[in-house]
């Protein structure tokens, strides 16, 4: 059975029936369980180690994401633009806090590898058991627009983005506080990657809270 095709089984065997029930669906074509959850998207992503080979080697990772078109509706109206994705929230596996690899042959192993039939069920029991204790809880905690923007704020990830969600949830000071925090960050760090990110951090300085931009 070729990778993808071992893995889509294995998915199926040990995942399909506890995801469903919970309201995801399953797209075997993209590797992906996807549900709606109020306003957000949530999506379970799975990823296939590039270098996968019949009998040789069967891996893969998984990946979490929040997304929502609400975003994109509420940047719209405000600036006059669409944002450049819907993303709330993201995070690989190995990121998520707990998060346990399967312990093949007393070594602990860093991907998901079924090319072994006496370890898949090892393999998927466990990510079957992290899926449902640790990253469902992670996507509903994410589906929130205030948590989600303390965790691009800690994160160091996009402070105008976090601004805009903590308005998006009403919280006119915390999206202040979002921006001080960003202002905060270039100082400490003017090199950073993301130089437009100054521009929009002054934008909602400048529309918001009628301040000077940075």
């Amino acid at each position: 059975m070729k990778p993808k095709e071992l893995i889509i089984t294995n998915i199926e065997a040990f995942l399909l029936q506890p995801l469903t029930a919970a309201g995801f669906k399953f797209s075997p074509s993209q590797l992906t369980f996807k549900r709606a959850k109020d306003e957000f998207v949530q999506a379970i992503h799975f990823q296939a180690n590039r270098h996968n080979e019949e009998d040789v080697c069967v891996a893969f990772w998984s990946h979490y994401q929040v997304s929502s078109r609400s975003y994109t509706t509420w940047h719209k109206a405000r600036y006059g633009r669409e944002p450049v994705n819907n993303i709330v929230g993201g995070v690989a596996d190995w990121n998520i806090p707990n998060w346990q690899f399967p312990v093949i042959d007393v070594k602990e192993d860093k991907e998901h590898q079924l090319v072994d039939p006496l370890h898949r069920a090892t393999v998927m029991v466990c990510l079957r058991d992290n899926l449902l204790e640790l990253a469902i809880p992670w996507l509903d905690h994410l589906s929130n627009w205030e948590n989600a923007a303390l965790a691009m704020v800690e994160a160091h990830d996009s402070h105008a983005r976090a601004c805009d969600f903590y308005l998006m949830a009403g919280k006119q000071e915390k999206a202040l506080w979002a921006l001080n925090e960003g202002i905060a960050y270039w100082e400490r760090n003017p090199k950073a990657s993301y130089p437009q990110e100054k521009e929009e951090i002054a934008l909602r300085m400048e529309r918001y809270f009628n301040a000077t931009p940075i």
